[in-house]
């Protein structure tokens, strides 16, 4: 009985928005700002994805004396997620090819992911988790934490657009509001945002 309670309430806890939606422009998205108390131990990451082997490249804020803090993004791409080059070339065991991931604007939830037009492979994509814990949490900017700010929690999403396009499409996400993260499966680089 307690085993189903708890799993009943990881299912409430978590919500997915199916993407994608209409594209909205910049104007209409309501970006999450990064709260201002917490640094970004680097504004940028990067690693080889190679395919035939699991890799991760990670984002951390900084410590208390400088050092790692905790997580913000953590990027996946598995042993079978490479599927094609920016050039429309396929991926062979054993190829390799670097990826970044830059934060162009520190002070909200905004990344960009190259090199562009990197494909995944959809049966395996590459998986995103962005952690929002450390969020200014008073979401709808009007001064205080409210009842209000719960509910846009729940309309947290991650969202994509491909530059020099300024509109930005849902992308569809799971949002755990009880741990603070979201989770998506990327299957292609992009510029990728957190807003509702």
């Amino acid at each position: 009985m307690r085993k189903a309670i708890v799993t009943a309430l990881v299912v409430v806890a978590c919500t997915t928005v199916d993407g994608p939606l209409t594209p909205v422009p910049t104007s209409q998205l309501h970006f999450v700002l990064q709260d201002p108390a917490y640094h970004l131990l680097s504004d940028s990451a990067s690693f080889y994805a190679k395919a035939g082997a699991d890799r991760r490249l990670e984002l951390f804020y900084r410590g208390y004396s400088n050092d790692t803090g905790e997580a913000l993004l953590t990027l996946e791409v598995r042993a079978s997620s490479l599927l094609k080059r920016p050039d429309g070339s396929a991926f062979q065991l054993g190829d390799s090819i670097l990826i970044t991931v830059t934060v162009p604007d520190t002070t909200r939830f905004d990344f960009v992911f190259s090199p562009a037009g990197l494909q995944f492979n959809p049966s395996d994509p590459a998986r995103l988790r962005i952690e929002y814990n450390y969020a200014n949490h008073d979401f709808n900017g009007d001064g205080h934490q409210d009842s209000e700010d719960d509910r846009v929690q729940s309309l947290l999403n991650v969202w994509r657009r491909d530059p020099p396009d300024t509109l930005w499409t849902n992308q569809g996400a799971s949002n755990s509001q009880t741990f603070e993260e979201l989770e998506a499966a990327i299957l292609s680089f992009s510029h990728y945002a957190v807003a509702w």
